[in-house]
């Protein structure tokens, strides 16, 4: 079975992204972690276009694993999407 592609968008003042974050980490799961609130404005714009579609509240954390999303702290969802729960 080939690794989950897992991304997150996070902001490094939320404490639900870094319980996410740590969550992953302990379970080995590899991860790509974007810092929406270090971006560049125009960056940060283009993102938060980009997540109209499926975020129009602009809530974090923010989970891509392959092609699903998940929005915030959702940690049963998350794992059972992992195939670790």
């Amino acid at each position: 079975m080939a690794p989950h592609r897992v991304k997150l968008l996070v902001l490094t003042t939320c404490l639900q992204c870094k319980a996410l974050k740590e969550l992953l980490s302990e379970k080995g799961v590899d991860f790509e972690s974007t810092d929406v609130d270090l971006l560049f404005k125009d960056e940060r714009d283009a993102l938060f276009e980009e997540m109209k579609l499926f975020n129009e509240k602009k809530a974090f954390p923010v989970t891509f694993i392959d092609d699903k999303v998940i929005l915030g702290y959702q940690k049963s969802l998350i794992l059972e999407t992992l195939g670790l729960d």
